[in-house]
């Protein structure tokens, strides 16, 4: 339970001080004991508790306190967030929230208490799941832990319907056949308004909008009552949900002193006493001593901010051996300058002010022993530890004369990331060729102007990765603020791309950013990535890309960044992206590769390397672990290698070598494909294996839509997804062929049984598409033929058999269907996969002829003498007609050999 109250439903309306309906909604209370809000009519103010905050002393129209304001923002007095239930929003201890002055209440409201334990815990437990149906054994839990009463379940319908009494619309808890349901709308829940404030905070924190970030924290302050869930049974759960919403407290108080301090006035000197009962309450949260240190100073207590400093030390070294973070350094070295009096200076790590020097890095703000890594004496990292990357901002000596303040209209300096921040693999070792591909690369990433964005695309082992690292090495040190490196996991077979907001996180976590400082949204999260790479040189290498909606949120804005990007499709859809398709490697690239890569020297010019070049088709993976063969066996030949690849079954089998294996790239590539939710992918994960059943030099749509058993749109669609993820290529339109290894990946893919999968029913490949060519070539002669007189019309039609020659059945031809549908054959079968409208002319019939010949030529030859059912007859029909064909357009070569298969279908 828990996740439906975690999730704010107001988190969409994140501006402070919003008049928006979510926020005239209020209902539920669960930010302190549970309660239920309700409007107070016009005209009814006597007897009612006032909620408007009107005795709330000290806090002005912008939700910034004044001179009189109350000593901490959540109107304790102590400043310590300890979660007691005299810690209430309001002052007064009425225990219920103030929104006069910020926009979260419109107006006021009563509070409906509810005195029974039971119902308090009722409610409490659907609240928590708000929106969902919660089963009735969860709530008996909640009610009466592991030991419920015999009548427990009459007692639960009585605690519902004392529940329902007490709700605005009975209506709103529904009973569902497995439990209840309560309805909570959008702004009606104050953790949800909560959430809101602090999303909103964050982004202002970020933004360094002071004035906002005083206006969202006094939101969020003004719907706390107290300790979340207070006075509630153990067994009704929510503890991690009350953590959760205790720490998002502390963070704005964290937030809320930020802003304070790099706006000063007068207010600096009421912050002591709250930042004193603070660093109480947690010895360990560091971020709270180093506030307390700066407004120690800049009040004209040096000597106190000095102890501070000491105090936190002895702590720290003491007990856990550790010296005190970066943000304590950083005001150390502020005080001890004397810099800081009066004026509103650096505040530390990640905060910056007006008149600030520098944005530099946040620290750490949890508590405990684990929050932070030990410092060191080099950049300001941002906590994470001196293994980690992070922001910082350059240190002063403490010698140095105070630097003037710079006016607050000046543009801040920009974020500079630690050296540490180099996150690029090593560079390929044996990296060949690819020098226009280089040259291109360096020219798009150093150009002036926006940031520039590279795709790197092309199909699984053509070295898209090390062309990637290759150039990003390159320019190492024109990005020398940084570079990133991510695998997004689109390409790792066996395991699922990373998510937006997976990626997001993964970046912002290098940049330093602590965990429970990462928004939960993923465009809050793209925006703060953006907020900290704004003003740096950057370069991120975005690995193994599925598609351009991964890839659009992990951009940065700044121009000083660059991206580039690896995946199997170009991503056309990304915007303003330069693309860098790569095709195998030439023969002499694959030749130097071999030989690099190998350390055989005598591979120079040979046959055998000619040979082993072809027999990789130039993929540098293949090449890769041909190469890594021949490395660790010095007793095996070049020659002996290409005996063994020229046997077509084993090929893939001998291109592995430890991790480098071109049959587990390309079967992972197609498996990604047939384990998608999406209908085009399955799809094409279908037509690849149909593709590997039959084996023909060429392939369209019509073609593969009878073998696959769809319509030719959705076979369209599948063939250009496997375009799309290169496991095809296009050389002409309408016209599909796979690389020679893919195609070896799709043999073996077509006998193997695929797990989960049961085996396509009907015909195999060759029968359907024998048939289907049979049928085409029946149409293609209809319409070179007059169909009153028989002779031949149209261009080119030349000298051919008459039609009722060529159409009447051989002894080995099936005849049409029983129903004289030209189109179905007596198995019952259709030759095509839908209605196909015929020829129209006798071009368009040659054309298709001409196009089709190649693979019919290949099918006749290889089924001439096959027994099997009828592809005897069908090869025979295929000959008959198109015999005549081959020989009137001059295709000497394909006639001859449709001459061979005919003879020997004929015995």
């Amino acid at each position: 339970m828990g996740a439906s109250a975690s999730s704010g439903a107001g988190g969409e309306d994140t501006g402070a001080g919003s008049e928006g309906r979510a926020r005239r909604a209020l209902r539920f209370g669960l930010l302190g004991p549970p309660v239920l809000y309700r409007d107070v009519p016009d005209g009814i103010g006597d007897g009612v508790p006032d909620v408007t905050g009107n005795g709330r002393p000290g806090v002005t129209g912008s939700g910034r306190p004044g001179a009189a304001g109350s000593s901490v923002p959540d109107g304790t007095g102590s400043g310590v967030p300890d979660g007691s239930s005299s810690d209430v929003a309001d002052g007064s201890g009425s225990g219920v929230p103030d929104g006069s002055r910020s926009g979260v209440l419109p107006g006021p409201l009563r509070v409906v208490g509810i005195r029974s334990p039971k119902s308090r815990a009722l409610l409490t437990a659907l609240l928590l799941d708000a929106g969902r149906v919660v089963s009735v054994e969860s709530l008996k839990d909640a009610l009466w832990g592991e030991a419920p009463p015999v009548s427990a379940q009459a007692s639960l319908h009585n605690h519902v319907a004392r529940v329902r009494r007490l709700l605005d619309d009975p209506e709103r808890l529904r009973t569902t056949p497995s439990g209840y349901l309560l309805r909570v709308d959008e702004g009606e829940l104050d953790v949800h308004v909560f959430d809101a404030q602090v999303v909103a905070a964050r982004a202002a924190h970020a933004g360094r909008d002071w004035e906002g970030v005083l206006r969202a924290c006094a939101d969020a302050f003004a719907l706390w009552r107290g300790a979340p869930l207070a006075g509630l049974p153990p067994e009704v759960g929510g503890y991690a949900f009350a953590q959760r919403l205790r720490e998002a407290r502390l963070l704005l108080l964290e937030w809320r002193y930020d802003a304070e301090l790099a706006l000063g006035g007068p207010r600096l000197h009421a912050l002591v006493p709250e930042l004193v009962a603070l660093t109480g309450a947690y010895p360990l949260r560091e971020v709270y001593h180093r506030q307390l240190m700066l407004a120690l100073h800049r009040t004209g207590r040096q000597a106190e901010a000095l102890a501070v400093h000491r105090d936190l030390r002895t702590r720290l070294v003491g007990q856990l051996g550790i010296e005190p973070g970066p943000g304590i350094r950083a005001a150390h070295v502020e005080v001890l300058r004397g810099a800081g009096g009066g004026r509103h200076g650096s505040l530390g790590p990640g905060v910056s002010g007006p008149g600030t020097d520098a944005p530099v890095s946040r620290e750490q703000s949890s508590d405990g022993p684990g929050a932070r890594q030990q410092g060191s004496d080099g950049p300001v990292s941002s906590g994470q530890g001196s293994d980690g990357p992070g922001l910082h901002a350059s240190s002063t000596p403490a010698s140095s004369p105070p630097a003037p303040a710079p006016s607050p209209s000046s543009p801040p300096s920009p974020v500079r990331l630690s050296p540490a921040l180099a996150q690029l693999p090593p560079p390929p070792a044996h990296f060949t060729g690819r020098t226009s591909e280089r040259q291109a690369l360096h020219r798009v990433l150093t150009a002036a102007g926006p940031r520039a964005t590279a795709v790197i695309s092309g199909m699984p082992g053509v070295g898209k990765s090390a062309l990637a690292l290759r150039v990003a090495h390159d320019l190492a040190e024109r990005f020398s603020q940084g570079q990133l490196h991510l695998d997004l996991r689109g390409a790792t077979p066996g395991t699922a791309p990373l998510t937006p907001g997976q990626a997001l996180t993964a970046l912002l976590r290098d940049l330093g950013v602590e965990p429970c400082r990462i928004p939960e949204l993923p465009d809050a999260a793209s925006a703060l990535l953006r907020s900290l790479l704004a003003r740096t040189r950057t370069l991120l290498v975005l690995d193994g890309a599925v598609s351009a909606a991964q890839i659009r949120p992990l951009l940065p804005g700044g121009a000083g960044c660059a991206v580039i990007v690896t995946s199997r499709s170009p991503l056309t859809a990304l915007d303003g992206a330069a693309r860098f398709p790569l095709a195998p490697l030439s023969d002499d690239e694959s030749a130097g590769l071999l030989r690099t890569a190998s350390g055989r020297d005598g591979l120079d010019g040979s046959q055998a390397a000619r040979l082993l070049v072809e027999r990789t088709g130039g993929l540098p993976l293949a090449l890769r672990a041909a190469a890594a063969r021949l490395a660790a066996r010095p007793a095996l030949t070049p020659d002996a290698l290409v005996a063994r690849l020229a046997s077509g079954e084993g090929r893939l089998r001998h291109l592995e070598y430890d991790d480098l294996s071109v049959r587990r790239t390309l079967v992972g590539a197609h498996d990604a494909l047939a384990d998608s939710p999406h209908e085009a992918d399955r799809d094409a994960a279908l037509t690849l294996r149909r593709i590997g059943a039959l084996d023909l030099p060429a392939y369209g749509a019509p073609l593969l839509a009878r073998l696959t058993g769809t319509g030719v749109p959705r076979a369209e669609a599948a063939l250009d997804r496997l375009v799309d993820v290169a496991l095809l290529e296009e050389p002409a339109y309408g016209r599909y062929a796979p690389h020679e290894l893919v195609r070896d990946a799709a043999r073996e893919l077509a006998a193997a049984p695929i797990a989960g999968r049961a085996p396509a029913p009907g015909p195999d490949a060759a029968d359907l598409a024998l048939r289907w060519y049979a049928a085409e070539a029946e149409r293609a002669a209809a319409a070179v033929h007059d169909p009153v007189t028989g002779c031949g019309r149209g261009q080119g039609a030349g000298p051919h058999l008459d039609r009722t020659h060529r159409c009447r059945p051989a002894a080995h031809q099936p005849e049409r269907d029983p129903g004289g549908h030209p189109d179905r054959h007596p198995g019952g079968h259709p030759a095509r996969s839908g209605p196909t409208a015929p020829f129209t002319t006798p071009e368009e019939a040659f054309a298709w002829a001409d196009l089709e010949l190649a693979n019919i030529v290949v099918l006749v030859r290889r089924h001439a003498g096959d027994p099997r059912g009828d592809r005897a007859a069908q090869v025979a029909t295929l000959v008959r007609l198109l015999l005549p064909y081959a020989r009137s357009r001059g295709r000497t070569t394909e006639a001859d050999q449709l001459e061979r298969a005919g003879t020997s279908a004929g015995r």
